[in-house]
């Protein structure tokens, strides 16, 4: 994987250099103005301590002594040492249960929290009231109607009937119309 990375940086070095004008173009102090900042140095009341400036380095190379113990010199060591520091080696190996306190505090609730708006705001809501639940009345009611319509003149003659009696019913309790 270094190899082609080196050559990507290669190239971008070799390409950039020679045609920066071209890239980046004329006046582009103005274009950039304060975005890009060349460090300076720190004034002398900011001075870092030389133990502290060491300590990346010095991190890296005990990282590194401990790589070549562990997976070099001695390969049989994370086993022995996993064997002895079960609780802290299963911590580490489960990623601190970052992923399960992630799915506790976050996936169940939110899991929940879609369900019961699928069951109860859509399925029961909005299907039950809104347009699905309305054409199922709508259902329900023709089914009824449909016996209703037998076919036979006197069925129909006494509907009618009703009709007659309910309008002048009407009529007798409120009144001819204005």
């Amino acid at each position: 994987m270094l190899v082609p990375l080196g050559v990507l940086a290669g190239g971008a070095i070799l390409a950039g250099f020679p045609f920066e004008n071209i890239f980046i173009g004329q006046g582009s102090e103005g274009f950039f103005r304060n975005s890009l900042k060349l460090a300076a140095a720190p004034p002398e009341s900011v001075q870092v301590a030389p133990l502290i400036a060491a300590v990346p380095t010095l991190m890296m190379a005990i990282g590194f002594a401990v790589a070549w113990l562990f997976y070099i010199r001695r390969p049989d060591l994370p086993a022995a040492l996993a064997k002895s520091q079960e609780p802290l080696y299963q911590f580490l190996l489960n990623k601190w249960y970052f992923d399960e306190i992630y799915d506790w505090v976050f996936v169940r609730p939110g899991l929940w929290l879609g369900r019961l708006l699928w069951k109860g705001g859509d399925g029961w809501l909005i299907d039950g009231f809104g347009p699905d639940g309305i054409s199922a009345r709508v259902l329900d009611v023709t089914r009824n109607v449909v016996r209703l319509e037998t076919g036979y003149l006197y069925h129909y003659a006494f509907a009618m009937l009703i009709g007659v009696a309910a309008f002048v019913t009407w009529f007798m309790f409120h009144g001819a119309m204005p």
